[in-house]
């Protein structure tokens, strides 16, 4: 089975930095991100967090050391952006728009029970989007990213207006996702449950 091959290292940094214009955004960072590992980024906005992403994912060469990543290495981002879902579309037919089953993890699971992870009720299921409130649209959001077959998860600030209740949905979905996690928040007790290693950015 293909999984199986998958490899264990997917982004390796190693003593990685980023200048621009002779200042030091970062400099000495190593890491290894693998199956169920889970880095989170804390510190300050404009410390560099998101630019680290950009170097890890290759997006921006770094200014010294290497970054190595597994051939054809899938990422998923999380973007809260609730512009694009559908209004009109159902809860349902947002995250399985053919027939009524989803591929979660490998299994086939009915399209209600997969929303139930999320808190959607049977009712809820067959609601028009725009009626849900903003926190619902974000388990919305979030209910399509874990379909996405992705080795790499990136989320940058995911728990920014989130109710406590989304929270826990996705702290439940990250714990429990099989592939590496790339976690940038301001909320250190929620790092503090998800991460399996923090990277804290201080100020010089």
């Amino acid at each position: 089975e293909a999984q199986e091959r998958r490899p264990k290292r997917l982004i390796e940094a190693r003593a990685i930095g980023k200048s621009y214009g002779g200042r030091a955004i970062f400099r000495g960072v190593s890491t290894l991100l693998g199956p169920g590992v889970r880095l989170g980024l804390l510190g300050a906005n404009g410390c560099g967090k998101s630019t680290l992403i950009r170097v890890l994912l290759g997006e921006e060469p770094p200014s010294e050391g290497t970054v190595v990543r597994a051939d054809g290495l899938e990422v998923a981002y999380f973007a809260q952006n609730r512009d694009t879902l559908d209004p009109e579309r159902s809860v349902a037919n947002t995250v399985c728009p053919d027939g009524d089953f989803v591929l979660y993890r490998g299994a086939r699971v009915h399209v209600r029970g997969y929303l139930e992870r999320f808190l959607f009720s049977s009712e809820q299921a067959d609601m028009a989007v725009g009626k849900l409130s903003g926190g619902e649209q974000s388990r919305l959001l979030l209910a399509q990213l874990m379909l996405r077959p992705a080795q790499l998860l990136v989320l940058d600030e995911p728990t920014n207006d989130l109710d406590m209740a989304t929270l826990a949905v996705l702290e439940e979905s990250l714990t429990g996702f099989p592939g590496a996690v790339l976690l940038v928040s301001h909320d250190r007790y929620f790092l503090d449950q998800v991460a399996t290693t923090i990277l804290a950015f201080t100020d010089e």
